[in-house]
């Protein structure tokens, strides 16, 4: 089974001081993916809440909801990618002797914070509508 972070394994950096290497604790990962979402509903709301002033509440809403699927459908589509070829992506960065900083990980990582982001702006477009009585 592959590392789920960038360290190698053996890293003693990798160790918090109780012995265990942080970024693979569950607990903080939910709490990121939370905070993540958390700030999604946020953005949802303020662009519900901005659009009301130049549409009707069910146009504000629904365009705030349609422009939060589109962030997270980038998010999960380009992840699925990450995850498919990712492997094949930093083999050919190393066969092409590039600088590139590319991971899979690094790139599975960013995707799935935008899916996580647009899914808090769906969650927000929607509790919009549902204050506004749309």
């Amino acid at each position: 089974m592959r590392p789920l972070t960038d360290r190698p394994a053996g890293d003693s950096a990798a160790r918090s001081s109780t012995g265990r290497d942080p970024a693979r604790d569950p607990g903080r990962s939910v709490r990121a993916a939370a905070r993540i979402v958390l700030a999604g509903i946020a953005v949802g709301v303020v662009v519900s809440l901005a659009l009301v002033s130049i549409d009707t509440p069910k146009g504000a809403t629904d365009t705030a909801f349609a422009l939060g699927a589109l962030v997270f459908g980038f998010g999960l589509t380009t992840w699925a990618g990450a995850v498919g070829l990712g492997e094949t992506i930093e083999r050919m960065h190393e066969y092409a002797d590039t600088t590139s900083r590319w991971t899979e990980a690094g790139a599975r990582r960013a995707f799935a914070t935008l899916t996580w982001f647009g899914s808090g702006w769906l969650f927000g477009a929607v509790g919009t509508a549902i204050a506004l009585g749309v």
